[in-house]
């Protein structure tokens, strides 16, 4: 898998030097390239977490080994225990019956602006390097798919998967939470705001019983 994706990172290489080359006096940080764990694997439903982008990362922009080395150190958000999101998906891969820290991780936008989200011309930029997350997906073949990319992000995500389905969870906004529906994505495949704002609107509780009431065992064997 790892050789897959630096493959699958080589081949992309300009694209994303490209991106860097447009704004040679603004800090984007980035690409960010996976470099999942081994036991990634070994669970019995992979589990998938896309964000949105990272708040900071290193730019090897020409070392595609050591921005997958910046992946790998940073542990799926280990040494991060207090955060929102990584707090959420701790709990997430404890309702799936996986070992904790065995999740896979990407982000949609694979680069960040002063360590936060992109806009305008910077954003129209950096989306021409969206259609990698389809790629990671096909080679990582996970069961269980989570965008916590909110609504901000639904057109780059159905200019990516052309024809993508937004499926309403009952009890809630799609907005907010819904189920996304594609060949190529997995059955299980969410899409939901960002656990810091499913936080602060005090619908965090409500999104864990909802995904604690799925037997995604039955369903993914069946």
């Amino acid at each position: 898998m790892k050789k897959e994706l630096f493959n699958l990172y080589l081949e992309k290489q300009e694209i994303f030097k490209s991106v860097v080359k447009r704004f040679p006096f603004d800090d984007l940080a980035g690409p960010f390239l996976m470099s999942p764990d081994p036991q990634y694997e070994k669970q019995k439903l992979p589990f998938l977490v896309v964000g949105q982008e990272t708040n900071g990362w290193t730019n090897h922009i020409d070392a595609i080994d050591k921005q997958m080395s910046a992946y790998e150190q940073f542990h799926v958000g280990k040494d991060n225990p207090a955060s929102a999101f990584w707090h959420t998906i701790r709990r997430l891969e404890s309702i799936l019956g996986n070992d904790p820290y065995s999740c896979a991780w990407t982000n949609l936008s694979k680069f960040d602006l002063y360590g936060v989200r992109t806009y305008g011309k910077y954003e129209k930029a950096i989306a021409v390097a969206d259609a990698v997350i389809a790629e990671e997906i096909k080679i990582l073949q996970p069961k269980v798919c989570m965008f916590f990319t909110g609504p901000y992000f639904d057109t780059r995500l159905k200019a990516v998967f052309s024809g993508l389905e937004f499926l309403s969870i009952p009890g809630w906004n799609p907005k907010q939470f819904c189920l996304l529906k594609h060949p190529d994505l997995p059955l299980f495949t969410f899409r939901s705001y960002h656990p810091r704002s499913l936080r602060l609107k005090s619908l965090e509780k409500d999104f864990i019983q909802y995904m604690s009431s799925i037997d995604f065992k039955v369903k993914v064997e069946s």
